[in-house]
């Protein structure tokens, strides 16, 4: 008897116990907010919101300034197609004119492309003016010539852009990037193989002809 009675008085102060704790702990919890999941959600949205999103290092002035500066030469090439349009076709060029403002359009789908990506990532942009561009030609060849040195400071301008987005660890404006650097890489060929043939039009008299006809087929499949 004196066995059971001395079990049950330890049980009873087991349970009083934790009683106790069970007490102590709902009275420190009562006065700590709780973190849900839905506010841990929205406190990483709002971490993301303050600055460009998927940047390990985090993005920096360099980077936005490229970005910007990168929207602006894109729409500065596409000014620059169309005035080489407009040459070629008040000198019935018609084949290389519309060659030209194919190529404008291609050149203004691409500053779009970036400023939709930017306004999806949060980077934020801000439109800068444009120079008039070139119209005083005096031949083909300098058109073409003119737009050789146009794509070459593109490729060097989206170049300096990547640098900057690898020195961020910004992998998404790199994966963005990506298409723009191989497109510049068949342009230049293109327009270096267009000006050989172009150049040639003084020991093969009719080849420019025969290139402005080429060059307005392919923009019309465009």
């Amino acid at each position: 008897m004196k066995v059971m009675m001395r079990t049950t008085t330890t049980g009873t102060g087991h349970q009083l116990l934790s009683l106790i704790a069970v007490l102590l702990i709902s009275t420190v919890l009562a006065f700590v907010p709780p973190l849900t999941y839905d506010t841990k959600y929205r406190n990483l949205l709002n971490a993301e919101s303050s600055a460009t999103p998927f940047s390990i290092g985090g993005a920096s002035d360099e980077l936005l300034e490229l970005f910007n500066k990168q929207v602006t030469q894109e729409m500065a090439a596409s000014q620059f197609y169309l005035s080489a349009s407009i040459w070629f076709d008040g000198r019935d060029w018609e084949g290389q004119a519309k060659y030209m403002l194919a190529e404008s359009a291609e050149e203004r789908g691409h500053a779009l492309q970036l400023i939709d990506f930017a306004n999806k990532r949060n980077i934020p942009l801000k439109l800068q003016s444009l120079d008039a561009p070139d119209c005083d030609w005096s031949s083909p060849e300098d058109v073409w010539k003119a737009v050789l040195k146009l794509e070459q400071a593109n490729t060097a301008s989206l170049l300096q852009l990547a640098e900057a987005a690898n020195r961020c660890q910004d992998y998404a404006v790199l994966a963005c990037l990506n298409p723009f650097h191989m497109e510049q890489v068949d342009a230049e060929d293109k327009i270096g193989s267009i000006i050989a043939k172009v150049t040639d039009e003084n020991r093969t008299p009719g080849l420019l002809r025969q290139l402005d006809h080429e060059l307005g087929l392919e923009a019309g499949q465009a």
